[in-house]
Protein backbone atom coordinates (compact mmCIF):
# COMPACT_ATOMS: atom_id res chain seq x y z
CA UNK A 1 0.00 0.00 0.00
CA UNK A 2 2.71 2.23 0.93
CA UNK A 3 4.02 2.20 -3.15
CA UNK A 4 0.95 3.46 -4.27
CA UNK A 5 0.69 7.18 -5.45
CA UNK A 6 -1.39 9.26 -3.17
CA UNK A 7 -1.90 11.93 -5.81
CA UNK A 8 -4.61 12.14 -7.92
CA UNK A 9 -3.68 14.31 -11.30
CA UNK A 10 -6.71 16.71 -11.13
CA UNK A 11 -8.64 17.04 -14.84
CA UNK A 12 -8.36 20.27 -16.46
CA UNK A 13 -11.62 21.84 -16.58
CA UNK A 14 -13.73 25.35 -18.26
CA UNK A 15 -14.51 28.12 -16.79
CA UNK A 16 -18.37 28.02 -16.16
CA UNK A 17 -19.66 29.79 -18.82
CA UNK A 18 -19.96 33.51 -19.22
CA UNK A 19 -22.57 35.03 -21.08
CA UNK A 20 -25.06 37.98 -20.24
CA UNK A 21 -28.05 37.30 -18.69
CA UNK A 22 -30.19 39.45 -20.80
CA UNK A 23 -29.22 36.99 -24.00
CA UNK A 24 -30.13 34.10 -21.69
CA UNK A 25 -32.94 35.47 -20.43
CA UNK A 26 -34.25 36.14 -24.37
CA UNK A 27 -33.21 32.57 -24.99
CA UNK A 28 -35.13 30.68 -21.94
CA UNK A 29 -38.35 32.62 -23.21
CA UNK A 30 -38.07 32.22 -26.73
CA UNK A 31 -36.86 28.27 -26.33
CA UNK A 32 -39.19 27.49 -23.25
CA UNK A 33 -41.47 29.86 -22.96
CA UNK A 34 -42.47 32.47 -19.91
CA UNK A 35 -43.32 30.32 -17.78
CA UNK A 36 -40.71 28.45 -17.38
CA UNK A 37 -39.64 28.09 -13.35
CA UNK A 38 -36.21 29.15 -12.15
CA UNK A 39 -35.63 25.64 -10.63
CA UNK A 40 -36.44 24.40 -13.94
CA UNK A 41 -34.31 26.65 -16.24
CA UNK A 42 -31.40 25.80 -13.17
CA UNK A 43 -32.09 21.85 -13.49
CA UNK A 44 -31.34 22.04 -17.15
CA UNK A 45 -28.01 24.02 -17.09
CA UNK A 46 -26.37 22.08 -14.69
CA UNK A 47 -28.01 18.70 -16.37
CA UNK A 48 -26.17 19.77 -19.58
CA UNK A 49 -22.91 21.19 -17.59
CA UNK A 50 -22.36 17.91 -15.90
CA UNK A 51 -22.53 15.65 -18.64
CA UNK A 52 -19.79 16.69 -21.20
CA UNK A 53 -18.93 13.23 -22.28
CA UNK A 54 -22.75 13.07 -23.59
CA UNK A 55 -22.39 16.48 -24.92
CA UNK A 56 -19.40 14.98 -26.96
CA UNK A 57 -20.76 11.43 -28.30
CA UNK A 58 -23.82 13.61 -29.66
CA UNK A 59 -22.15 16.05 -30.99
CA UNK A 60 -19.41 13.46 -32.21
CA UNK A 61 -22.37 11.41 -34.22
CA UNK A 62 -23.56 14.42 -36.24
CA UNK A 63 -20.16 15.17 -38.30
CA UNK A 64 -19.39 12.63 -41.12
CA UNK A 65 -15.93 11.69 -41.33
CA UNK A 66 -15.93 8.48 -42.21
CA UNK A 67 -17.55 6.32 -45.01
CA UNK A 68 -20.19 4.48 -43.40
CA UNK A 69 -20.85 7.38 -40.92
CA UNK A 70 -24.51 8.69 -40.62
CA UNK A 71 -25.66 12.33 -38.94
CA UNK A 72 -28.40 12.33 -37.06
CA UNK A 73 -30.01 14.92 -35.98
CA UNK A 74 -31.35 13.48 -32.79
CA UNK A 75 -28.96 10.81 -31.72
CA UNK A 76 -29.98 7.82 -29.05
CA UNK A 77 -27.81 10.06 -26.38
CA UNK A 78 -29.55 13.02 -26.41
CA UNK A 79 -33.39 11.41 -27.09
CA UNK A 80 -32.10 9.48 -23.30
CA UNK A 81 -30.94 12.47 -21.54
CA UNK A 82 -34.11 14.04 -22.38
CA UNK A 83 -36.27 11.19 -20.99
CA UNK A 84 -34.04 11.11 -18.20
CA UNK A 85 -34.97 15.24 -17.31
CA UNK A 86 -38.59 14.72 -18.44
CA UNK A 87 -38.51 11.62 -15.74
CA UNK A 88 -37.53 13.79 -13.43
CA UNK A 89 -39.50 16.88 -13.54
CA UNK A 90 -42.98 14.60 -14.05
CA UNK A 91 -46.09 16.30 -14.05
CA UNK A 92 -43.67 19.36 -14.45
CA UNK A 93 -42.41 18.50 -17.89
CA UNK A 94 -44.91 20.65 -19.87
CA UNK A 95 -42.64 23.72 -18.70
CA UNK A 96 -40.02 22.69 -21.04
CA UNK A 97 -42.62 22.98 -24.30
CA UNK A 98 -44.41 26.30 -25.81
CA UNK A 99 -48.15 25.35 -26.88
CA UNK A 100 -46.71 25.50 -30.67
CA UNK A 101 -43.85 22.95 -29.73
CA UNK A 102 -45.76 19.95 -28.61
CA UNK A 103 -49.33 18.70 -30.06
CA UNK A 104 -51.32 15.88 -28.60
CA UNK A 105 -50.96 13.54 -31.43
CA UNK A 106 -47.21 13.34 -31.40
CA UNK A 107 -46.10 10.30 -30.41
CA UNK A 108 -43.42 10.09 -27.14
CA UNK A 109 -40.23 9.41 -29.86
CA UNK A 110 -41.55 13.07 -31.26
CA UNK A 111 -41.65 14.69 -28.23
CA UNK A 112 -38.71 13.11 -26.73
CA UNK A 113 -36.61 15.13 -30.31
CA UNK A 114 -38.22 18.35 -29.55
CA UNK A 115 -36.81 18.24 -26.41
CA UNK A 116 -33.61 16.98 -27.32
CA UNK A 117 -33.17 20.09 -29.62
CA UNK A 118 -33.94 22.50 -27.15
CA UNK A 119 -30.76 20.80 -24.70
CA UNK A 120 -28.60 21.05 -28.10
CA UNK A 121 -29.94 24.66 -28.22
CA UNK A 122 -29.04 25.03 -24.71
CA UNK A 123 -25.64 23.70 -24.95
CA UNK A 124 -24.44 26.16 -27.50
CA UNK A 125 -25.86 29.41 -25.91
CA UNK A 126 -23.59 28.13 -23.05
CA UNK A 127 -21.21 27.64 -24.96
CA UNK A 128 -20.90 24.04 -24.11
CA UNK A 129 -21.22 22.23 -27.64
CA UNK A 130 -18.02 20.48 -29.60
CA UNK A 131 -19.00 21.74 -33.07
CA UNK A 132 -17.84 25.04 -35.10
CA UNK A 133 -20.49 26.79 -37.34
CA UNK A 134 -19.27 24.63 -39.92
CA UNK A 135 -19.77 21.62 -38.28
CA UNK A 136 -16.77 20.54 -37.79
CA UNK A 137 -15.76 18.15 -34.21
CA UNK A 138 -13.54 20.13 -31.91
CA UNK A 139 -12.67 17.54 -29.43
CA UNK A 140 -14.23 16.15 -26.23
CA UNK A 141 -15.59 18.55 -23.68
CA UNK A 142 -14.26 19.31 -20.60
CA UNK A 143 -15.67 19.16 -17.61
CA UNK A 144 -16.83 22.90 -16.30
CA UNK A 145 -15.55 23.74 -13.19
CA UNK A 146 -18.23 25.28 -10.67
CA UNK A 147 -15.93 27.32 -8.57
CA UNK A 148 -17.18 30.85 -9.26
CA UNK A 149 -20.93 29.83 -9.03
CA UNK A 150 -19.93 28.05 -5.67
CA UNK A 151 -22.33 29.79 -2.73
CA UNK A 152 -20.76 32.60 -0.33
CA UNK A 153 -21.07 30.34 3.09
CA UNK A 154 -20.80 32.34 6.35
CA UNK A 155 -21.33 30.31 9.84
CA UNK A 156 -23.00 32.10 12.41
CA UNK A 157 -25.23 31.19 15.56
CA UNK A 158 -28.12 28.57 15.39
CA UNK A 159 -30.03 31.08 17.64
CA UNK A 160 -31.57 34.12 16.39
CA UNK A 161 -32.60 35.75 19.73
CA UNK A 162 -31.33 35.00 23.58
CA UNK A 163 -31.88 31.67 24.93
CA UNK A 164 -31.29 32.72 28.45
CA UNK A 165 -34.15 31.89 31.00
CA UNK A 166 -33.27 34.42 33.08
CA UNK A 167 -33.14 37.18 30.09
CA UNK A 168 -35.81 38.45 27.77
CA UNK A 169 -35.83 37.00 24.37
CA UNK A 170 -33.86 39.79 22.73
CA UNK A 171 -32.00 39.80 19.19
CA UNK A 172 -28.35 39.40 19.41
CA UNK A 173 -26.22 41.50 17.88
CA UNK A 174 -22.99 40.97 15.85
CA UNK A 175 -20.30 41.13 18.56
CA UNK A 176 -17.15 40.90 16.59
CA UNK A 177 -15.76 43.65 14.67
CA UNK A 178 -14.77 44.05 10.99
CA UNK A 179 -11.10 43.70 11.51
CA UNK A 180 -11.64 40.88 13.96
CA UNK A 181 -13.74 38.39 11.80
CA UNK A 182 -11.67 35.00 11.15
CA UNK A 183 -11.36 33.44 7.68
CA UNK A 184 -11.58 29.65 8.24
CA UNK A 185 -11.97 26.67 6.14
CA UNK A 186 -14.51 25.20 5.91
CA UNK A 187 -15.53 21.34 4.61
CA UNK A 188 -19.45 20.89 4.25
CA UNK A 189 -20.42 17.68 2.18
CA UNK A 190 -16.68 16.90 1.99
CA UNK A 191 -16.04 19.79 -0.30
CA UNK A 192 -13.75 22.14 0.79
CA UNK A 193 -14.75 25.80 0.82
CA UNK A 194 -11.91 28.69 2.45
CA UNK A 195 -12.33 32.06 3.38
CA UNK A 196 -15.23 31.77 5.42
CA UNK A 197 -16.19 34.15 7.88
CA UNK A 198 -17.63 33.57 11.27
CA UNK A 199 -19.51 35.44 13.10
CA UNK A 200 -20.27 36.19 16.41
CA UNK A 201 -23.96 36.78 18.66
CA UNK A 202 -24.05 38.44 21.59
CA UNK A 203 -26.84 39.44 23.97
CA UNK A 204 -26.63 42.67 25.44
CA UNK A 205 -28.16 42.29 28.52
CA UNK A 206 -27.24 39.00 30.09
CA UNK A 207 -23.82 39.45 27.79
CA UNK A 208 -24.06 35.53 26.50
CA UNK A 209 -22.39 34.63 23.57
CA UNK A 210 -23.45 32.74 20.84
CA UNK A 211 -21.48 31.13 18.75
CA UNK A 212 -22.11 28.39 15.39
CA UNK A 213 -21.31 25.39 17.87
CA UNK A 214 -22.05 26.15 21.27
CA UNK A 215 -22.80 29.39 23.61
CA UNK A 216 -20.64 31.28 26.07
CA UNK A 217 -22.26 31.50 29.13
CA UNK A 218 -21.35 33.68 32.14
CA UNK A 219 -20.84 31.78 35.59
CA UNK A 220 -23.68 33.99 38.26
CA UNK A 221 -21.81 35.79 40.98
CA UNK A 222 -18.38 35.26 39.63
CA UNK A 223 -16.28 37.60 37.89
CA UNK A 224 -14.24 36.51 34.23
CA UNK A 225 -16.09 32.87 34.62
CA UNK A 226 -17.77 31.40 31.75
CA UNK A 227 -18.89 28.10 31.01
CA UNK A 228 -19.35 26.56 27.53
CA UNK A 229 -22.78 25.04 26.49
CA UNK A 230 -22.49 22.03 23.83
CA UNK A 231 -25.54 22.56 21.52
CA UNK A 232 -26.55 19.25 20.13
CA UNK A 233 -28.10 20.75 17.49
CA UNK A 234 -25.18 22.63 16.12
CA UNK A 235 -24.66 22.63 12.00
CA UNK A 236 -21.30 23.18 11.84
CA UNK A 237 -18.43 21.87 14.83
CA UNK A 238 -15.05 23.83 14.99
CA UNK A 239 -12.15 21.03 14.79
CA UNK A 240 -9.23 23.63 14.46
CA UNK A 241 -8.37 26.83 15.30
CA UNK A 242 -8.79 27.70 11.05
CA UNK A 243 -10.83 24.24 10.71
CA UNK A 244 -14.93 23.79 10.66
CA UNK A 245 -16.62 20.76 9.59
CA UNK A 246 -20.11 20.23 9.12
CA UNK A 247 -21.89 17.05 10.70
CA UNK A 248 -21.66 14.82 7.72
CA UNK A 249 -18.08 14.75 8.52
CA UNK A 250 -17.86 15.03 11.97
CA UNK A 251 -20.80 11.38 11.54
CA UNK A 252 -18.02 9.78 9.46
CA UNK A 253 -15.15 10.04 11.28
CA UNK A 254 -16.69 8.52 13.97
CA UNK A 255 -18.65 5.67 11.81
CA UNK A 256 -15.44 5.01 10.82
CA UNK A 257 -13.72 4.18 13.44
CA UNK A 258 -16.64 2.75 15.00
CA UNK A 259 -17.82 0.22 12.30
CA UNK A 260 -14.01 -0.07 11.03
CA UNK A 261 -11.97 0.45 14.29
CA UNK A 262 -10.10 2.70 12.57
CA UNK A 263 -7.36 5.01 14.13
CA UNK A 264 -7.37 8.47 13.87
CA UNK A 265 -4.27 8.58 11.92
CA UNK A 266 -5.56 6.14 9.37
CA UNK A 267 -9.17 8.15 9.03
CA UNK A 268 -6.75 11.23 8.73
CA UNK A 269 -4.78 9.80 5.68
CA UNK A 270 -7.95 8.31 3.97
CA UNK A 271 -9.85 11.92 4.09
CA UNK A 272 -6.60 13.76 2.95
CA UNK A 273 -6.03 10.59 0.15
CA UNK A 274 -9.91 10.84 -0.51
CA UNK A 275 -11.05 14.14 -0.76
CA UNK A 276 -8.24 16.62 -0.63
CA UNK A 277 -5.96 15.56 -3.19
CA UNK A 278 -8.61 15.73 -5.62
CA UNK A 279 -9.66 19.46 -4.61
CA UNK A 280 -8.07 22.33 -5.89
CA UNK A 281 -7.39 24.05 -2.82
CA UNK A 282 -4.57 25.97 -0.83
CA UNK A 283 -5.59 25.05 2.71
CA UNK A 284 -2.91 22.35 4.51
CA UNK A 285 -4.26 18.85 4.76
CA UNK A 286 -6.54 17.79 8.09
CA UNK A 287 -4.62 16.64 10.85
CA UNK A 288 -5.15 13.76 12.79
CA UNK A 289 -6.26 16.15 15.60
CA UNK A 290 -9.00 17.59 13.42
CA UNK A 291 -9.90 14.12 13.38
CA UNK A 292 -10.10 13.63 16.70
CA UNK A 293 -11.55 16.89 17.74
CA UNK A 294 -14.47 16.00 15.30
CA UNK A 295 -14.55 12.77 17.38
CA UNK A 296 -15.08 13.87 20.35
CA UNK A 297 -17.32 16.52 19.18
CA UNK A 298 -19.93 14.47 17.75
CA UNK A 299 -19.45 11.69 20.40
CA UNK A 300 -20.50 14.47 22.83
CA UNK A 301 -23.44 15.55 21.17
CA UNK A 302 -24.90 12.13 20.17
CA UNK A 303 -24.46 11.12 23.83
CA UNK A 304 -25.88 14.34 25.12
CA UNK A 305 -29.01 14.10 22.43
CA UNK A 306 -30.10 10.72 23.77
CA UNK A 307 -30.00 11.90 27.08
CA UNK A 308 -32.12 15.13 26.23
CA UNK A 309 -29.18 17.27 28.08
CA UNK A 310 -27.13 19.91 26.58
CA UNK A 311 -23.63 19.80 27.79
CA UNK A 312 -22.28 22.29 30.13
CA UNK A 313 -18.75 22.43 31.52
CA UNK A 314 -16.42 25.07 32.33
CA UNK A 315 -15.45 26.56 29.01
CA UNK A 316 -11.67 27.01 27.59
CA UNK A 317 -10.71 23.44 28.68
CA UNK A 318 -8.16 21.14 27.31
CA UNK A 319 -9.66 18.16 24.89
CA UNK A 320 -8.39 15.85 26.99
CA UNK A 321 -10.03 18.11 30.01
CA UNK A 322 -13.45 17.73 28.06
CA UNK A 323 -13.51 14.50 27.67
CA UNK A 324 -13.11 13.86 31.45
CA UNK A 325 -15.68 16.46 32.54
CA UNK A 326 -18.41 14.77 29.47
CA UNK A 327 -17.63 11.43 31.00
CA UNK A 328 -18.27 12.83 34.86
CA UNK A 329 -21.54 14.92 33.41
CA UNK A 330 -22.79 11.94 30.57
CA UNK A 331 -21.25 8.62 31.80
CA UNK A 332 -23.51 8.12 34.80
CA UNK A 333 -21.16 6.24 36.94
CA UNK A 334 -19.90 4.17 33.83
CA UNK A 335 -23.30 3.27 32.37
CA UNK A 336 -24.37 5.56 29.56
CA UNK A 337 -28.14 6.34 29.71
CA UNK A 338 -28.33 5.89 25.86
CA UNK A 339 -27.29 1.92 26.69
CA UNK A 340 -28.90 1.45 29.81
CA UNK A 341 -31.38 -1.81 29.97
CA UNK A 342 -30.30 -2.21 26.49
CA UNK A 343 -30.20 -5.98 25.04
CA UNK A 344 -30.36 -7.11 21.99
CA UNK A 345 -29.18 -10.43 19.89
CA UNK A 346 -26.53 -8.15 18.46
CA UNK A 347 -24.61 -7.49 21.33
CA UNK A 348 -25.99 -9.70 24.24
CA UNK A 349 -25.40 -13.73 24.12
CA UNK A 350 -26.77 -16.89 26.65
CA UNK A 351 -24.82 -17.74 29.49
CA UNK A 352 -22.18 -20.24 28.69
CA UNK A 353 -20.95 -21.76 32.34
CA UNK A 354 -18.04 -23.35 30.52
CA UNK A 355 -16.13 -23.52 27.11
CA UNK A 356 -17.47 -26.32 24.85
CA UNK A 357 -13.18 -27.21 24.26
CA UNK A 358 -10.58 -26.22 27.09
CA UNK A 359 -6.99 -27.36 25.85
CA UNK A 360 -4.45 -27.27 28.24
CA UNK A 361 -2.40 -24.37 26.04
CA UNK A 362 -1.45 -20.73 28.03
CA UNK A 363 -3.66 -18.50 26.90
CA UNK A 364 -0.77 -16.21 27.00
CA UNK A 365 0.96 -18.27 24.34
CA UNK A 366 -1.35 -16.77 22.32
CA UNK A 367 0.58 -13.52 21.72
CA UNK A 368 3.92 -14.63 23.27
CA UNK A 369 3.58 -12.49 26.33
CA UNK A 370 2.08 -12.00 29.77
CA UNK A 371 1.97 -9.00 32.41
CA UNK A 372 4.38 -10.84 34.52
CA UNK A 373 6.26 -13.55 32.47
CA UNK A 374 7.72 -14.41 28.94
CA UNK A 375 5.52 -17.15 27.61
CA UNK A 376 6.94 -19.01 24.90
CA UNK A 377 4.94 -18.79 22.00
CA UNK A 378 2.97 -21.66 20.56
CA UNK A 379 4.81 -23.81 18.13
CA UNK A 380 3.96 -26.65 15.31
CA UNK A 381 0.43 -28.80 16.61
CA UNK A 382 -0.07 -26.03 19.53
CA UNK A 383 0.03 -23.44 17.25
CA UNK A 384 -2.99 -25.19 14.66
CA UNK A 385 -4.66 -26.58 17.72
CA UNK A 386 -4.51 -22.82 19.22
CA UNK A 387 -5.89 -21.35 15.75
CA UNK A 388 -8.64 -23.89 15.68
CA UNK A 389 -9.67 -23.35 19.24
CA UNK A 390 -10.35 -19.90 18.71
CA UNK A 391 -12.35 -20.84 15.18
CA UNK A 392 -14.70 -23.26 17.41
CA UNK A 393 -15.47 -20.51 19.62
CA UNK A 394 -16.08 -18.12 17.59
CA UNK A 395 -18.30 -20.47 15.54
CA UNK A 396 -20.00 -21.17 18.75
CA UNK A 397 -20.65 -17.77 19.81
CA UNK A 398 -22.16 -17.15 16.70
CA UNK A 399 -24.44 -20.24 16.77
CA UNK A 400 -25.40 -18.93 20.23
CA UNK A 401 -27.11 -15.54 18.86
CA UNK A 402 -30.53 -15.44 20.08
CA UNK A 403 -32.16 -16.17 16.95
CA UNK A 404 -36.45 -15.54 17.80
CA UNK A 405 -36.31 -12.34 18.95
CA UNK A 406 -34.72 -9.21 20.51
CA UNK A 407 -36.94 -9.60 23.24
CA UNK A 408 -37.03 -12.96 23.86
CA UNK A 409 -34.66 -12.89 27.09
CA UNK A 410 -36.24 -15.85 29.26
CA UNK A 411 -33.05 -18.36 29.80
CA UNK A 412 -31.97 -19.95 33.42
CA UNK A 413 -29.20 -17.79 33.58
CA UNK A 414 -28.73 -13.82 32.63
CA UNK A 415 -27.58 -12.77 29.18
CA UNK A 416 -23.90 -12.22 28.93
CA UNK A 417 -22.18 -9.24 27.40
CA UNK A 418 -19.20 -7.96 25.94
CA UNK A 419 -17.71 -11.36 25.78
CA UNK A 420 -14.08 -11.71 24.97
CA UNK A 421 -13.24 -15.30 22.93
CA UNK A 422 -9.56 -15.03 22.36
CA UNK A 423 -8.72 -11.62 23.99
CA UNK A 424 -8.42 -9.84 20.86
CA UNK A 425 -10.23 -8.09 18.17
CA UNK A 426 -8.66 -7.58 14.71
CA UNK A 427 -9.86 -6.96 11.59
CA UNK A 428 -9.73 -8.65 8.35
CA UNK A 429 -6.03 -7.48 6.87
CA UNK A 430 -6.06 -6.36 3.36
CA UNK A 431 -3.00 -6.98 0.98
CA UNK A 432 -3.06 -5.49 -2.66
CA UNK A 433 0.29 -7.75 -4.12
CA UNK A 434 0.41 -8.47 -8.05
CA UNK A 435 -2.92 -6.16 -8.55
CA UNK A 436 -4.90 -9.15 -6.32
CA UNK A 437 -7.21 -8.39 -3.44
CA UNK A 438 -6.65 -11.10 -0.79
CA UNK A 439 -8.53 -10.76 2.33
CA UNK A 440 -6.28 -12.85 4.81
CA UNK A 441 -8.46 -13.35 8.20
Amino acid sequence: MSNIPATVALPEKNPFPDISFNIFSTFVQQTFGPTVSLSTVLLLIFTVLENPELFSLHARQQCRIYEGENASASSGWIKHLARAIQSKLGPRTEELHRMQDVSREMSEAQVLTVTGTKLVALAQILQFYPLDDDENFLGKLKPVSQKSVQPVYVICPMSVQCMTSTCNPRSLLQATKTRDIPKVTLIKNFNIYEDVPVLTGKCPVCLTLYHADHERVPVPATQHAWNRVYLNSAKYLKVGQSIWVDRTFSNAALNGMYSFHASTAAYTEFWNNTFWETQDVSCRKISRRHIWQAFVQESIRTISAASDIHLEIQDGLAIDDVTKEAFEILGENGIIRAADQHACSECTQNYKKTADRITGDDPAAMVNNDENRIVPPLLGEGAESAARDAAVARENARNQVLTDTDENMDVDHPPVKMVVLDGLCVGPLVCILNNLLLILY
